[in-house]
């Protein structure tokens, strides 16, 4: 198994991301970041399956949510966008805080994650 690490945004916004590759058989994700880096909410993906010649969807999605936290959200964007990009079973642990953010702050962590996910996609792809 190999661990591929991304780093994307400044200061209290930076996130980090970590991918574990089981090569070929699933992708482990944790993503922090933040003032206090936690665990929030983890979602699983699953490329959709095959039932008589038909695939039913694309990805397959659950999710599980610390009460009162709202990670689960984007853990759940982030894992599906890898699943459907590798065709692997993606799980996505993630955590990020920043004490008292704004809605544009929130906004700039998420497309910090957004971007250091796609960074991740072209050298895994």
């Amino acid at each position: 198994m190999t661990m591929i690490t991304e780093t994307y945004g400044d200061g209290k916004y930076i996130v980090n991301i970590s991918v574990h590759d089981t090569n070929g058989s699933g992708l482990a994700v944790f993503v922090r970041g933040g003032d206090k880096p936690h665990l929030g909410g983890v979602a699983l993906a699953s490329p959709g399956i095959e039932m008589h010649g038909r695939t039913l969807s694309k990805c397959d999605l659950w999710t599980i949510t610390v009460p009162g936290h709202k990670d689960a959200e984007l853990a759940q964007r982030i894992a599906k966008k890898i699943c459907i990009a590798s065709g692997e079973p993606v799980s996505v642990s993630l955590g990020i805080h920043v004490e008292n953010a704004t809605p544009e702050e929130i906004e700039l962590i998420c497309s910090n994650v957004d971007a250091g996910v796609d960074v991740f996609l072209q050298k895994y792809l």
